[in-house]
């Protein structure tokens, strides 16, 4: 298994990996060009992220079978790494799964007060993102 950068010569894999899955309707490409995925003879999972001004936010965070813990760290320490290459000062997610709170807690996220939270101007109290979890990590 490795972990590889999206760039211009496998964008359309990574594009095309998003289709196989039925959750994702929508493909941002611009955000894809943000991502690192795991590789193992095919694409098995990706993370990347949407920037706002100096924040991060986590949009495609997608993989087709269970990868251990060790990949999903080495993953994340990459997508840490571009982000700080880019300015972010920090990575906010939405978790709609509750299930998925604790992966992102053992990589270093901390809840945070929806009442801070908006999206393109609404608060997130008033969105679809009503019973999301919303947790952060600080970029030093």
């Amino acid at each position: 298994m490795e972990i590889i950068s999206v760039d211009q010569d496998n964008k359309e894999k990574v594009v095309n990996f998003l289709r196989e899955i039925s959750l994702v309707h929508e493909i941002n490409e611009e955000v894809i060009m943000n991502g690192e995925f795991v590789y193992d003879e095919e694409i098995i999972g990706l993370l990347s992220f949407e920037e706002f001004n100096k924040l991060g936010l986590i949009r495609y965070f997608i993989f087709r079978k269970v990868v251990g813990e060790e990949i999903i760290l080495e993953l994340f320490k990459k997508i840490i790494t571009k982000a700080k290459a880019r300015g972010i000062k920090a990575l906010i997610t939405l978790v709609v799964k509750k299930d998925a709170i604790d992966i992102f807690k053992s990589l270093g996220f901390y809840e945070i007060d929806q009442d801070d939270v908006f999206i393109e101007e609404t608060a997130i109290k008033s969105t679809k993102f009503k019973d999301a979890y919303v947790l952060k990590y600080d970029l030093q």
